[in-house]
């Protein structure tokens, strides 16, 4: 497969050729609190950031190792006589720089960018005519490192590549579950929560666990682990340290935990498949880091270098936004987005996204059939006579952004063939599309990137949207010849393509708003944070409880502003928005994340809609945290099915100044129940605050962390938020 390195973010500062270097330790960069040093008496190199550590044994003299990975609190996580890494190529597995099978050191090299750091190993393979080089990138303020490998030759045969390999002390190991199937509509409250569900467990000796991915990231398990370590006096949150990783990659993976006698021995990459490299390609990306604090810890490190490293400073800012998709399906028109504008507008909304249908020929098999006319790229004139681009302009004058559905990845099979798109560009696995409605574009195929790339950039050009929603409702991996790849690695082609057009899309228009939705959240790594600045979690979007169990799970891992749910009208469960038993619920169990609203406003009476505006209104007070935030889970997850009493999620500001609690009250039987906030200055006096009763006092930090805010039940809502500030 012909592929470039697509992730060449850095501008190279100096390289160090080894070749006569004094010796003694020296840095070579500094950023903030991270720095790069070289021991070149040692064969070392040492990257610390966040208050870790990693030393790596870079020299000619030895061969490669990760020599060790310390956390802020001094614990050794990983380290000793083997590196990071293997290499797969033809039949044969190889360790990653080690000199008895070939690899040869070519370089060393520091480069950085703004505040990011990164070494760059370099070694030759020349028994497989291979140049491999073993990127270490960190940022300051956070104990995290990203980590890949490129691979450049004129024709190598490569299996299985792999994103790290360690062997760490033994614990309990956690992880989330994926989203299980993607069937809309609110799931039987019969059956419990599966989905985005916090899941642990210590193995024991002897024994393994496996995890992966067979076609999009979080189909089955959300690519991001935890591993507790031993309770440490310099902890500063609740448990002692933390190991985490978490894979930047979209497509299919695979992990391994391996409990033996000397730890756990972890291994994650991509599944079994070989590919043909011809030039620089990276393997998948992965963050790993050790922090203090237990799971809250590890979240904010990971938090802070997805901020800071992978989306390099970009913010994330949740905007109240409607979306046309449950109330409407493909049934709209110019005149009844208007009319809609006006409305939700009115009620505090600030983004306005036409969903799938507005081009021509859908509907065809139901409203909610949009499959057909997939693909054409065009507004129907029919009901759209003057385009798109006037809906974009009402939302501006209403002072509202307007968004864009798009689904580039699929075309429906109607408008196969010139001059629309190429049958040959078309994925298909055993011959077969794998759906009569509809294909999918392998994104292997340059040809069909260019094309699409072409009817992307003609559209936003065109409507000028502020916001694109770009969604996925299928994937197969393709084994068909004639796109660049073979029959095992089609699906690591078409991810590897799918980053070099969202790349493109996003040098060219840097301040359009990217919305990643996958059949809802099946495709949710934290590598698409590059890409994307929000995250639709699931179509299965009601009832309350169940959006609060997807929020609750997956904030343990990506920021809360990312995660996006919809206000509906639930009425068949329970939920109505007209004469609500509870609007504050239903609008509360989505404000943790990114608020969305998705119903007929136009079936609600004065005092509905003061209910909802006020709502909104509070959600807009808390969003100055939220977009900065990082969660911690202070109870048992929400259920739909045997629920805790209470269920409460704490998210706090990076700077300390501000947190916010959500608390929803599920048993009427226990009518009182005491949140306990974490990671509060013990010296500090803090406000509490109730967004309906206003302020109920100050106490130290200490004392909150003690003795907690206890809540009582409620006549109006069984939902309760709670701001805290610090004075």
């Amino acid at each position: 497969m012909r592929r470039r390195s697509s992730h060449t973010f850095f501008t190279v500062l100096f390289a160090i050729t080894l070749h006569g270097t004094a010796a003694g330790a020296a840095t070579l960069a500094t950023s903030g609190d991270a720095s790069i040093s070289q021991d070149t008496a040692a064969g070392t190199w040492t990257l610390r950031a966040g208050g870790a550590a990693l030393t790596l044994a870079v020299d000619r003299s030895r061969d490669f190792q990760l020599v060790s990975l310390v956390s802020p609190s001094g614990q050794k996580w990983a380290g000793g006589s083997v590196p990071d890494s293997s290499v797969h190529v033809g039949s044969r597995t190889l360790p990653f720089g080690n000199r008895a099978d070939g690899f040869a050191l070519e370089n060393a090299a520091v480069t950085t960018r703004g505040n990011l750091l990164q070494l760059d190993a370099t070694y030759t393979l020349a028994s497989a005519n291979l140049t491999l080089t073993r990127h270490y990138a960190i940022v300051s303020g956070s104990p995290s490192i990203e980590t890949w490998t490129t691979y450049t030759a004129v024709s190598a045969a490569l299996s299985d590549l792999n994103a790290i390999q360690l062997v760490i002390p033994a614990g309990t190991i956690h992880w989330l579950t994926g989203l299980e199937g993607d069937t809309a509509g609110a799931p039987d409250p019969s059956i419990p929560d599966t989905a985005f569900t916090l899941m642990q467990q210590a193995p024991a000796i002897g024994q393994r666990l496996t995890f992966g991915a067979a076609h999009r990231a979080s189909e089955q398990t959300v690519p991001w682990f935890a591993v507790d370590g031993a309770t440490s006096e310099s902890s500063s949150v609740r448990g002692g340290d933390e190991f985490y990783m978490a894979l930047m990659w979209s497509g299919a993976w695979t992990a391994t935990f391996d409990r033996t006698a000397a730890g756990l021995q972890l291994a994650i990459g991509l599944p079994a498949m070989t590919t043909t490299v011809e030039q620089a390609t990276d393997g998948p990306h992965l963050v790993f880091g050790a922090a203090g604090g237990g799971m809250p810890g590890a979240s904010s490190a990971l938090r802070s270098f997805i901020f800071d490293g992978i989306r390099a400073g970009r913010p994330i800012t949740p905007l109240v936004t409607y979306n046309t998709w449950f109330a409407y399906g493909t049934e709209i028109d110019a005149d009844s987005m208007r009319a809609e504008m006006t409305r939700v507008a009115a009620l505090g909304a600030e983004l306005f996204v036409v969903d799938a249908g507005w081009y021509a020929n859908t509907g065809i098999a139901g409203p909610y059939d949009f499959d057909a006319g997939l693909g054409s790229w065009t507004a129907d004139p029919a009901r759209f006579p003057d385009g798109l681009r006037p809906l974009r302009d009402y939302a501006h004058d209403l002072g509202m952004q307007f968004g864009l559905w798009v689904e580039p990845e699929r075309v429906g099979l109607a408008l196969v063939g010139a001059p629309a798109v190429d049958e040959s560009w078309l994925a298909t696995t055993g011959g077969s599309y794998g759906s009569d409605d509809a294909a999918q574009i392998c994104l292997a195929s340059a040809a069909a990137r260019a094309w699409l790339l072409d009817r992307l950039t003609a559209l936003i050009d065109d409507v000028q949207p502020d916001y694109i929603k770009w969604d996925n409702n299928m994937m197969i991996n393709c084994d068909r010849s004639g796109h660049g790849h073979g029959t095992s690695d089609g699906n690591f082609a078409h991810i590897s393509g799918l980053y070099d057009l969202l790349g493109a899309l996003r040098a060219r228009y840097p301040d359009l708003l990217i919305e990643n939705v996958s059949g809802g959240g099946n495709r949710l790594d934290i590598g698409m944070l590059r890409y994307s600045d929000a995250g639709w979690m699931d179509d299965r979007t009601a009832p309350a409880s169940h959006v609060r169990h997807n929020l609750e799970g997956l904030s343990a891992v990506f920021p809360p502003a990312y995660l996006l749910s919809f206000v509906t009208d639930h009425s068949g469960g329970g939920e109505p928005l007209h004469d609500a038993p509870d609007l504050s619920l239903y609008f509360r169990s989505r404000m943790s994340g990114a608020l969305g609203l998705c119903f007929l406003s136009d079936g609600l009476v004065e005092g509905d809609e003061q209910a909802i505006s006020r709502e909104i209104a509070i959600y807009k007070e808390m969003r100055g945290t939220i977009s900065v935030a990082v969660a911690a889970l202070l109870t048992a997850q929400a259920e739909t099915t045997d629920p805790p009493p209470w269920d409460a999620l704490q998210e706090s500001a990076t700077d300390g100044g501000q947190l916010v609690i959500t608390a929803f009250q599920s048993d009427d039987g226990v009518s009182r129940f005491t949140v306990t906030p974490s990671g509060l200055h013990e010296d500090f006096t803090y406000q509490v605050q109730s967004v309906d009763t206003g302020v109920l006092g100050a106490a130290t930090g200490a004392e909150l962390m003690q003795n907690g805010i206890e809540l009582v039940q409620s006549p109006n809502s069984a939902a309760h938020v709670l701001i805290i500030t610090r004075q």
